[in-house]
């Protein structure tokens, strides 16, 4: 077993504009401007020194209002609105490949998510690139215990895979979670979460299978995955 993999990250925090701002304001989803600052991208309430943060629902209100492109690709995290990376080949080819594998091998018992918001918490509906849950739970019911297996594909988001999701996943109990670096032709593969980080990360390369927890008649071999060439 490899060591914890950790790297330097820098957050990708959708930036609003000031006419945005200003329609969140009227809807009480922003503070004044005299309690309102922007640091680094990201919106500070004065009064508590603290980042701004949302919720689901607030989210939605933003793209009624017009605050929001209804098609921009973000995701709620922690709170706050991050961008979501733009998806190249490698990156459709691994997921497309992935997604197919699972539908085949797993059948109607299980459900396959492809970017589908998943509720974890509060202010934490991140839309992994793959997640599967038991057929037999609504898809708004599940939570962190419930997600037989998430994955994302990386290939620019990979340091934010590896370090924020992964943090995100291990506090709410998702007990299988992969990044797959559509460039290197490797997972990484976390288990053991607890409200620290995952205690168990593995580094699979080109010549290595895995098996998923949840289904151990299933293996995925990373000389599988699509090439970047």
């Amino acid at each position: 077993m490899n060591a914890p993999v950790r790297f330097q990250q820098s957050t990708p925090l959708h930036r609003f504009a000031h006419d945005e701002i200003v329609i969140m304001q009227a809807a009480g989803l922003l503070p004044s401007n005299d309690d309102l600052a922007l640091v680094d991208g990201r919106l500070i309430n004065r009064a508590t020194n603290e980042p701004v943060r949302f919720t689901l629902d607030e989210v939605l209100l933003m793209v009624e209002l017009g605050a929001l492109d209804p098609d921009a690709r973000v995701e709620l995290i922690d709170g706050e609105l991050l961008d979501m990376s733009p998806q190249n080949a490698p990156h459709m080819y691994a997921k497309q490949m992935l997604i197919k594998l699972f539908i085949r091998e797993l059948g109607d018992d299980v459900d396959v998510h492809v970017e589908g918001t998943l509720s974890l918490a509060r202010g934490a509906n991140p839309s992994p690139d793959i997640w599967l849950h038991a057929a037999d739970k609504r898809v708004d019911e599940v939570r962190g215990p419930d997600v037989l297996l998430l994955i994302e594909v990386a290939d620019s988001s990979l340091l934010r895979d590896l370090n924020l999701k992964a943090s995100l996943y291990a506090r709410h109990g998702v007990a299988d979670y992969w990044v797959v670096d559509a460039y290197g032709r490797r997972i990484f593969v976390h288990r053991q979460p607890g409200p620290d980080g995952y205690g168990e990360v593995t580094q699979v390369d080109r010549d290595g299978e895995v098996v998923p927890l949840a289904f151990p008649d299933l293996t995925v071999r990373v000389a599988d995955l699509p090439t970047s060439d």
